[in-house]
């Protein structure tokens, strides 16, 4: 779905204006789509309207809504909320109010009656900042944000709340708290990345006459993931085919103490269809495996007492990854210095597209530059701390910039990075960003991630294109957790019972 940031919603409307609507028409429409909404929704008979109206477009937004309301019989109050109109296009709309019956006030002149009309309103329209506001709110803004926050009143803000970023979903100071939040011809990303989304309640994407054909077009550098996506991972079975068709995976996963991160990760791409997976992990927790999936192989791995890998486990894991189509390591593998050194020969090395996770995303941290030399496809499964490692700064500081900083360490590094959290990212090196819709807080249990990096990998081995392994996969882990909140709460879903989750899903998506 396209999602555009403020720059880009500029070009779309330049665009359409170019194809023949004028600006002062796509503000009209804006103010009526507005009113449609909340006729739609809601009965407004004898209810109470106040319309809260910046200086910018976003306030000729609202000057329309106030203006089509009032000609439907209903009680509508103005706030000049920050000064009058300073856009030829506001002011025009604004001079159209003179003739109608909605009341204007001047809210630095006539604090307490705004106060007053805020709390005693059925309906408070935002329009105070728009898409174009970053920074903070100013002081002076600040009670009228703490009486909308106080009023019982349904919230509607226009495009996006105020004091929300629109590009970067920052919220740097006070923000408008929605119920609803009306924006047009597309979605924008403050509406997908947190805080900014926590304000915004529900998001209706109202048209307002720009050609459909022009938005498909318009450049965008942010997609939310749809459903299609990820059915488009279940292409048909062929009848002649054999497990070799559907790929070799090589899980180097695991290690004592974390041997249920091999399992987790080799259960979940068994169950999403890799033809072959091979585990290769110490031979001490061979059974503790074994014992709990017997579907894939094993290479087993022998260690010295000082934690050095024998020379013919060694030969035993190049061997293995020479017939594996695709790699996954990481998950459970630990972070000792024979460890480090097993992730850096095999992310030099090898041939096949890797999929980093967990420990070996934590080896790369101390190792960094060794992804400039890769010459495969490469993913890498950070959650916020992990992030945090690789950039070397803090976990707030990566979900307070978390689009920022997937986009620039993949472009950086020519990787495909999937930053886990709510709203999961993943950033291509071109500068594409696709934002995941699924998932819930009950996933936030560890094991979730080691299944998540199995479902990756195995459709990366059945020959999908990685960027849409990870678009798909990631999509269809967090609709399985959905599904787990909904049948044992999120409280008690465990990482376990999302795998248990895919077959269900799967048969629909193939159905």
């Amino acid at each position: 779905m396209k999602v555009l940031d403020c720059k880009q919603s500029r070009e779309l409307e330049q665009s359409a204006v170019d194809s023949g609507i004028s600006y002062l028409e796509l503000m009209e429409n804006a103010g009526a789509a507005a009113v449609r909404f909340l006729r739609k929704k809601f009965s407004l008979s004898g209810r109470k309207v106040v319309i809260l109206c910046g200086k910018g477009n976003n306030g000729g937004d609202g000057f329309v809504a106030a203006r089509k309301l009032s000609e439907l019989g209903v009680a509508v109050m103005v706030v000049i909320a920050d000064g009058l109109p300073h856009t030829d296009l506001a002011k025009t709309v604004f001079s159209r109010l003179k003739d109608t019956s909605v009341k204007i006030l001047d809210g630095a002149e006539n604090g307490e009656r705004v106060e007053a009309a805020v709390s005693s309103a059925d309906f408070i329209m935002d329009a105070i900042y728009g898409t174009g506001f970053h920074g903070c709110a100013p002081d002076h803004m600040l009670p009228l944000f703490h009486a909308v926050q106080n009023s019982a009143a349904v919230v509607v803000s226009l495009d996006i709340p105020s004091g929300a970023n629109c590009d970067s979903g920052a919220v740097d100071g006070e923000c408008i708290n929605a119920d609803y939040t009306i924006t047009f011809s597309t979605l924008k990303n403050g509406h997908l990345i947190y805080p900014a989304k926590k304000y915004c309640g529900q998001v209706a994407v109202a048209p307002i006459g720009i050609d459909a054909n022009l938005i498909s077009s318009q450049k965008s550098s942010l997609e939310l993931t749809e459903l299609s996506q990820a059915q488009s991972l279940m292409k048909p079975r062929d009848p002649l085919s054999n497990k070799g068709t559907y790929g070799r995976l090589l899980c180097i996963c695991g290690s004592e103490g974390m041997a249920g991160a091999a399992v987790m990760s080799a259960k979940a791409a068994v169950r999403c269809g890799a033809g072959i997976v091979d585990v290769a992990l110490p031979r001490t927790i061979y059974p503790i495996v074994a014992s709990q999936i017997v579907e894939p192989v094993h290479t087993l791995l022998d260690y010295l007492p000082d934690g050095t890998m024998l020379s013919d486990s060694r030969s035993a894991l190049q061997k293995a990854l020479q017939k594996a189509k695709v790699c996954l390591i990481g998950c459970g593998l630990g972070c000792g210095k024979e460890t480090a050194r097993i992730v850096c020969e095999i992310v030099s090395d090898s041939k096949v597209p890797l999929i980093i996770d967990a420990d070996g995303i934590n080896v790369l941290a101390e190792n960094i530059n060794i992804l400039k030399t890769v010459r495969v496809p490469v993913v890498l499964t950070p959650h916020p701390g992990e992030m945090a490692r690789l950039m070397k700064t803090t976990v707030e500081d990566v979900q307070a910039h978390r689009f920022e900083y997937a986009r620039s360490f993949a472009a950086q590094y020519n990787v495909i990075l999937v930053l886990k959290g709510a709203g999961t990212l993943i950033a291509e090196p071109n500068g594409m960003v696709h934002l995941n819709p699924t998932g819930n807080a009950g996933m936030a249990k560890g094991g979730s991630g080691d299944v998540l990096a199995g479902m990756l990998a195995s459709f990366i081995a059945q020959g999908n294109d990685p960027v849409a392994a990870a678009v798909g996969a990631v999509y269809l882990h967090g609709e399985a957790g959905d599904r787990c909140a909904r049948r044992f709460s999120q409280y008690a879903m465990l990482p376990t019972d999302m795998i248990e989750m895919l077959p269900g899903l799967f048969l629909e998506l193939e159905r």
